[in-house]
């Protein structure tokens, strides 16, 4: 079976800097979230205790070697 992810989703945490909504991205190598209005990129662990529905259901959806 051949699945497909999204390389990214909208989420409800914050941007640490800015405070607007933090999109989680992927590459082929990691995962992490993202500030479109700040253009800031953080790491994935820091924001695990926030976590969402949006982050969670896209965290279901990954390789493990992505986190």
């Amino acid at each position: 079976m051949f699945f497909r992810s999204s390389r990214e989703k909208q989420t409800t945490v914050l941007c640490p800097e800015c405070a607007k909504a933090l999109l989680i991205k992927r590459t082929c190598h990691e995962a992490y979230m993202y500030c479109g209005h700040c253009e800031k990129s953080f790491e994935l662990k820091d924001f695990i205790p926030q976590m969402d529905a949006a982050m969670e259901e896209f965290l279901e959806n990954l390789y493990s070697n992505r986190i």
